[in-house]
């Protein structure tokens, strides 16, 4: 058996498929490329599979990352083009690497960078925004929804296109197990701290995945 990292993206076709349908659609891919998958042991066996920080509904991306067990010392480049085959359009494999008999690093994961486009009127200053020392907001948490100081989360934010009526940023938040922020509740922030500022609408794209003390996973 050896554990597999791959790196995956997903579309606007896709972008509305929630965890546990893209977790089931992943393990029938694997069944119809050939692959043999390899299962935990016990009473109730299940798939060898990790999701690093499951992506949100409504999100599309490009970095996301999982690990898979595999029997049969297959090529990452085979195990990538068979998925490729099978995966439903909207869901393509990015990259492949074999890790052994290793568990994958996903607990060092603690931002990730996203493109963020909004439909909206008035001024947002993103300077004046990171300038205060606390921005709380509604945020869900384990034990519910509560007011948070999101502020320590927003690792950078940016404007890096603006329109009458439209603004581009982009943004590093702090995810994984230790802290997560949505970009929406970035977006509520942004909100309730800018005055005459309301979003009608926006998109946001997760670009990639950072772990601790170095760049892209």
């Amino acid at each position: 058996m050896s554990n597999y990292v791959l790196k995956y993206s997903r579309d606007e076709r896709v972008k509305y498929i929630s965890h546990l349908d893209f977790v089931r659609m992943f393990h029938r891919a694997v069944r119809r490329s050939g692959l043999e998958m390899t299962f935990s042991c016990g009473f109730n066996p299940h798939p060898v599979m990790t999701v690093a920080c499951p992506l949100p509904v409504g999100m599309t991306a490009d970095g996301e990352l999982l690990s898979i067990g595999i029997e049969g010392g297959i090529s990452p480049e085979e195990v990538k083009d068979r998925l490729n085959r099978v995966l439903p359009p909207g869901f393509s494999i990015k990259a492949a690497e074999c890790i052994g008999e290793r568990r994958p690093d996903f607990a060092s994961i603690d931002r990730a960078r996203y493109i963020i486009e909004l439909e909206a009127e008035g001024e947002f200053d993103a300077e004046a925004f990171l300038a205060k020392k606390e921005l709380t907001v509604p945020k869900k948490t384990k034990s519910g929804v509560k007011d948070t100081d999101i502020r320590p989360m927003i690792k950078e934010l940016s404007v890096i296109q603006k329109e009458p009526g439209y603004l581009k940023l982009e943004a590093e938040l702090a995810a994984g197990n230790n802290a997560n922020l949505k970009a929406e509740t970035l977006v509520a922030a942004m909100e309730k701290y800018s005055e005459g500022f309301t979003v009608s609408f926006f998109t946001a794209h997760r670009s990639c995945l950072l772990s601790k003390g170095s760049g892209k996973r």
